[in-house]
């Protein structure tokens, strides 16, 4: 008897059957992948739950807080949590937390698997920079003169007021250089020191100051001459027997820009004074 012939498999239908386990064998594969990414992105050792946050000195950080934790919430493809901690979304809180006008110096740290520190600084009110005087929609300046952020309408004298001749208003931007504004701002408080208060500031772009005083009366200086010079200046004149009348309501305008050379201007009359005063027309 003649020993039977094995069949032989038609050679498509191995191709076909190695394409079908070798798609089982993928898929298997990708399984097991997705399976080992869905739990392991979920261990609670690798779960961000907590949410640090330190720096300013009137913001809320509770509210803080609740930004980044809505920035947590989520998850990539629909697979991994934003929450992981070897993936959170770092570049996104740091864009949300940029929106808030008050705060600067944003950093995020994650300090393990569980918990995020956030840092910041606050821009702290120390001025206002409005259009006008009249203008009640003004901005906030920091110590640097740094403008941050919209002020609400206040009014009163807490915030002294800067006013820039021929130049808008524009957050994001500074109401003068740094040696400017270090020289008004030094200007200001040696004038408080003997008394002179200042209301508000106006800036032009030649470099002249216009000190608006509280009662009444302006000083008018300039950046180009040292503030303790200039104060000098201004004490020579209160001391001398002409104007030892002199006070906040009773002048016009008072020019120390032209250094021991002071004009005064009064009511009805315009003085000069160096070493002696003497009068000038009007």
């Amino acid at each position: 008897m003649k020993p039977r012939r094995k069949k032989r498999l038609d050679p498509n239908t191995v191709v076909l059957l190695k394409h079908i386990g070798m798609g089982v064998l993928a898929i298997g594969t990708v399984a097991l992948i997705v399976t080992g990414i869905w739990y392991g992105s979920r261990l609670s050792a690798l779960t961000i739950t907590k949410v640090d946050v330190r720096g300013g000195e009137t913001i809320d950080r509770s509210s803080i807080e609740q930004i980044v934790q809505g920035a947590l919430e989520g998850n990539y493809l629909g697979l991994v949590p934003q929450r992981f901690a070897w993936f959170y979304p770092e570049q996104e809180i740091l864009t949300q937390l940029a929106g808030i006008e008050r705060i600067h110096n944003v950093s995020v740290q994650r300090m393990n698997g569980t918990s995020l520190l956030v840092t910041f600084d606050e821009y702290v009110p120390h001025a206002l920079w409005c259009n006008s005087v009249e203008d009640r929609s003004c901005v906030f300046l920091d110590a640097s003169g740094y403008a941050f952020g919209r002020a609400p309408e206040l009014s009163g004298g807490a915030l002294l007021r800067f006013v820039t001749s021929g130049r808008e208003v524009q957050i994001g931007s500074t109401v003068a250089d740094a040696e400017a504004l270090t020289t008004v701002t030094s200007l200001v408080s040696l004038l408080a020191d003997i008394g002179w208060y200042v209301s508000y500031v106006e800036l032009d772009q030649a470099g002249d100051v216009f000190l608006k005083i509280v009662d009444g009366g302006e000083l008018r200086a300039t950046t180009d001459i040292d503030p303790q010079e200039t104060v000098e200046n201004f004490q020579v004149i209160l001391a001398s027997p002409e104007f030892l009348d002199l006070a906040p309501g009773t002048f016009q305008y008072v020019d120390l820009r032209f250094g021991n050379k002071v004009f005064v201007n009064e009511e009805d009359e315009t003085f000069s004074e160096s070493v002696t005063a003497t009068t000038t027309p009007n």
